[in-house]
């Protein structure tokens, strides 16, 4: 195989290397200067009869729709820009060197130039819709996407007759140039522009137009506006998987994708026709592999190509699943890859809950079921449905096919419903032999029968990663729970020793005040010191929190009159003074709960006394109770335990927020959410006694911060924490 260098410099050497011309060298020489005079544009316009005629010929057509007529190339040249002129220029040049490639059935210039024209149309337009500084770049660097395999078509035609061959809709020839050449168009193409002296950023969006989202979408603009224009020319509608690639890529909402697409085409027509370039819209699809049939190419290499693209794809799945950290975009990367691979937009998860032998439905954030489906929660048994038949015997079901059938539970009839008449499959997720869940796709079956592999490998992945990171998670939670364990041996031993030489000062005080009655001074000096000796007495009992501690006593709580009074006590003290305001709301007919009265004072204490200091400067702190039930239409409960409801307690204030930096260890002993100028006095071990505490009452504990929302806790407790 030659290498890149090789190539490069065979194409330097080359006589059929194409060259821009003068006038447009001149044009580009001229822009590169800060201010120059347009004058001196249309001198070197002038010199040029064919791009002076293409310019008036612009200017005058049904693109710009004016009343009257242009015959002076400098008005022309004036109304219509440099920026505009030199597009006119690049236009010209390019379609002139490449003018003696003749139309044949291997390579159709027709359809070139379209793609070339597309391209510099949508980027256009892109850049527009993103408020882009230079939408002329953008032009110009999608009319020189494809360049690259003209260079190559007429430098390497033997190896590039080869390549087309063996493609129906040069979607991706990438592998192949490199298998047949040893470069891509994409290289050549970029090459070529840097030989020409054109922007160099151009010649990055040649470069990496292919490249798969997930890399694309961290370069600068230019490569993601051009890349997403690539995707928009070779497709004939706006499908959800161009809806996903531009959001992902540059955040455009589907209004703006819809108006990127709206007059395009026509826009391409008219000003390829004001330039006098002889191009026509390419045949679809079907008519391609018609026209691929007749050139000679066979079902196996019409296969082939759909191979390379479906592999392209899953690298960068593949990719995207390494980067994930937590389920939530586990989910996500796994959504897109079935939208963008398969078409899929009707997806649907069913995780594995080991513990209660239960399946729990989920979805990304970004999914349009997440509210439907977030509570739904199914026995895993495999008598309950097919649903969890497919998770035992993790084989590929479709329950569309079996309607009518007894095999159907009522929670596969009430998928069907949610999933409509498009048809339904149950696709098995499993990493190695520990089975991970089950994903619900709204798909026919001839799909799903022309895609098993794929689904299967998807699923599996997706599968592995998320048994990955649950092995993370675990191994997290020893660690934590290892060093809280350390921490309270370690603090029960400093309580302790403390308390000891406490005591003994404490007993001098009372000899000292029994010495000295005749002095009031000094009485009153004795108690203050007596006073600060308590309150470190009180300080350093905090620490056997994290201790064992005796059984306290576990009774029905009214959780609701247990909250109202925990905040009335502390308006009327530690918030008295201060410009907090303090606010509950209590769920109604909340059903009592089962725990620790102490207990559930001292977590509600701490989250109080942790949002008022971070409101230095006043602000809101809520306190709000609600019950969070389990669906009965969705579970079948086996153990009796599963079906019992669960009390939500959210404290939020409308702070600064807790520093990013700290976020990940909030909850870790001696990790303190104030900031350095009021951490005076804090330990860092509130929060860890209160995830501690709520630890023991088989509870979850769970933070969400940002400095535009502030602060919010949100505590799931068994209605019996016992």
């Amino acid at each position: 195989m030659t290498n890149n260098a090789q190539l490069f410099a065979r194409l330097q050497d080359s006589t059929s290397l194409p060259s821009l011309p003068q006038v447009l060298l001149q044009v580009i020489a001229l822009e590169e200067q800060e201010d120059f005079d347009i004058k001196e544009l249309v001198k070197v316009i002038a010199q040029d009869p064919a791009i002076s005629a293409k310019a008036l010929r612009l200017v005058n057509s049904a693109y710009f729709n004016l009343e009257g007529k242009f015959t002076s190339i400098e008005r022309a040249v004036l109304y219509l820009g440099a920026d505009a002129v030199k597009n006119i220029a690049v236009t010209a040049s390019v379609h002139h060197v490449f003018n003696g490639i003749k139309q044949n059935g291997s390579f159709s210039m027709d359809r070139f130039w379209w793609n070339s024209f597309s391209c510099a149309i949508f980027s256009k337009r892109i850049a527009q819709q993103i408020q882009y500084t230079n939408i002329e770049e953008a032009y110009i660097s999608g009319l020189l996407l494809n360049l690259g395999k003209l260079v190559l078509y007429t430098n390497f035609p033997r190896e590039y007759k080869s390549i087309l061959s063996q493609i129906d809709n040069q979607c991706d020839t990438c592998d192949l140039e490199r298998q047949q050449i040893g470069l891509t168009h994409c290289e050549a193409g970029a090459w070529l522009i840097k030989h020409w002296k054109l922007n160099s950023f151009m010649a990055d969006a040649v470069l990496y137009h292919h490249e798969p989202v997930a890399r694309v979408k961290n370069g600068f603009p230019l490569v993601k506006i051009t890349s997403l224009a690539h995707k928009l020319s070779k497709s004939a509608s706006l499908d959800p998987s161009l809806l996903a690639f531009g959001h992902e890529l540059l955040g455009l909402a589907s209004e703006q994708m819809q108006s990127i697409i709206s007059g395009a085409h026509e826009e391409i027509e008219k000003i390829a026709a004001s330039l006098d370039l002889p191009i026509q819209t390419p045949v679809d699809k079907e008519d391609l592999k018609e026209e691929a049939k007749s050139a000679g190419l066979d079902k196996h290499s019409l296969r082939l190509v759909s191979k390379v693209q479906e592999s392209s794809l899953l690298t960068s799945f593949l990719e995207n699943l390494l980067r994930c950290k937590d389920q939530e975009s586990i989910l996500k990367a796994t959504e897109q890859t079935l939208n963008i691979l398969l078409e899929i937009d009707t997806i649907v998860f069913f995780l594995q809950d080991s513990e209660t032998q239960t399946l729990f439905g989920c979805t990304s954030s970004q999914n349009r079921y997440q509210e439907l489906v977030q509570n739904l929660v199914i026995s895993n048994t495999v008598d309950s449905s097919l649903l969890a038949r497919t998770l035992s015997e993790q084989k590929i079901i479709n329950p569309h096919a079996r309607s009518a059938t007894s095999e159907l539970g009522l929670a596969d009839l009430q998928l069907l419903d949610l999933m409509g008449q498009k048809g339904m499959a149950y696709i098995p997720m499993a990493a190695g032999e520990i089975p991970i869940g089950v994903i619900v796709l709204g798909m026919k079956e001839a799909k799903l029968l022309d895609n098993t592999r794929i689904l299967r490998l998807i699923a599996n992945q997706t599968a592995m990663s998320i048994h990955l990171l649950e092995i993370k998670e675990k191994q997290a939670q020893k660690i934590h729970k290892e060093r809280l364990a350390a921490t309270a041996l370690a603090a029960a031993k400093i309580a302790h020793e403390i308390n000891n030489p406490l005591a003994i000062i404490k007993n001098y005080f009372k000899i000292f005040e029994l010495k000295f009655t005749q002095s009031a001074t000094l009485k009153d000096d004795l108690k203050i010191l007596d006073d600060e000796i308590n309150r470190i007495s009180a300080i350093v009992q905090q620490l056997y929190h994290f201790a064992p501690t005796a059984r306290q006593e576990w009774t029905e709580i009214n959780l609701n009159d247990l909250l109202s009074d925990v905040t009335k006590i502390l308006a009327r003290s530690i918030l008295y003074t201060t410009k907090i305001q303090i606010h509950f709301s209590p769920a109604p007919n909340l059903p009592l709960i089962k725990a620790p009265a102490d207990d559930m004072k001292q977590i509600i204490i701490n989250l109080i006394k942790n949002s008022a200091e971070a409101l230095q400067e006043g602000g809101n702190i809520y306190i709000e109770t609600h019950q969070k039930e389990i669906p009965t239409t969705m579970l079948r409960d086996n153990k009796g335990a599963l079906s019992q409801d669960r009390i939500i307690i959210t404290v939020r204030d409308d702070g600064p927020g807790i520093a990013e930096e700290i976020a990940e260890t909030l909850f870790e002993p001696f990790v303190s959410t104030k900031t350095s100028t009021n951490a005076a006095g804090n330990s860092g071990l509130g929060l860890s006694i209160v995830q501690n505490i709520v630890t023991q009452l088989h509870g979850t504990i769970s933070c969400q911060s940002s400095r535009e929302n502030g602060t919010s806790f949100t505590i799931e407790l068994p209605v019996h924490c016992s």
